[in-house]
């Protein structure tokens, strides 16, 4: 649930910022397909707006109506973590079906894992939640990310991701030349139960603060519309 706080954040960058290129990771990567379709930040907010969203049963579901309503019109990239070799992949274009963006949405215990081309996937935030390194593997050298997770929300549960990302999460250094601009929550937006239960004055209250963060951002002149 915690993606509408980046439902907030494109509201505020929307109409001053348009990607070439969009990479998601986890619940980014739901809506990160919608804005590569060319969704509004009305409709996106619509989407969280609705009780459905947040009912996990639905997921295939609303998969499904999201891609058959939006289809890619920029480049557009999803991270899952294939978990017999504990690495992210990164698939992208004709290659994403509704099955891959539920992949990178299947946190481990709430969520089912998916099989895809005979292997197993998980959630594309597992070894790295913030896909940049995808992005400037895929050749970006301008970078906007927003950050919907800086810090987990329960403190025993930041304790193993921890020690998991130690052992095996996915860092890469910023490659020499690429300019990032990083926009995130001021702490956990919620509890854990939060993060997977769907309530209207959370989710508005998340695209509110998603908007403010991103609204006073100062866009260097090279991310800007050029019209």
């Amino acid at each position: 649930m915690f993606g509408a706080w980046q439902a907030g954040a494109w509201r505020a960058l929307a109409p001053r910022f348009a990607p070439e290129l969009v990479v998601g990771a986890s619940i980014g990567s739901l809506n990160g397909y919608a804005i590569a379709g060319g969704c509004t930040p009305d409709e996106l907010a619509r989407f969280w707006l609705q009780p459905e969203t947040g009912r996990l049963r639905y997921l295939p579901k609303n998969i499904r109506a999201l891609m058959s309503h939006f289809s890619p019109r920029v480049e557009f990239a999803a991270v899952l973590t294939d978990l017999t070799r504990m690495r992210p992949e990164i698939f992208r274009g004709a290659q994403i079906t509704w099955k891959h963006l539920a992949a990178s949405c299947a946190l481990p215990g709430v969520l089912p894992q998916r099989r895809i081309g005979g292997r197993w996937y998980s959630d594309g935030g597992l070894l790295n939640p913030l896909p940049v390194w995808a992005a400037v593997e895929l050749g970006a050298t301008r970078i906007v990310a927003l950050h919907a997770l800086p810090r987990i929300p329960a403190a025993w549960l930041a304790h193993l991701a921890r020690g998991f990302q130690r052992a095996c999460g996915h860092h890469p250094p910023l490659a020499a030349g690429v300019e990032l601009l990083v926009i995130q929550t001021e702490g956990a937006l919620g509890s854990l139960a939060d993060s997977i239960r769907w309530k209207r004055a959370n989710v508005e209250r998340w695209m509110e603060q998603g908007f403010r963060a991103a609204e006073n951002i100062s866009l260097p002149d090279c991310f800007l519309h050029s019209n």
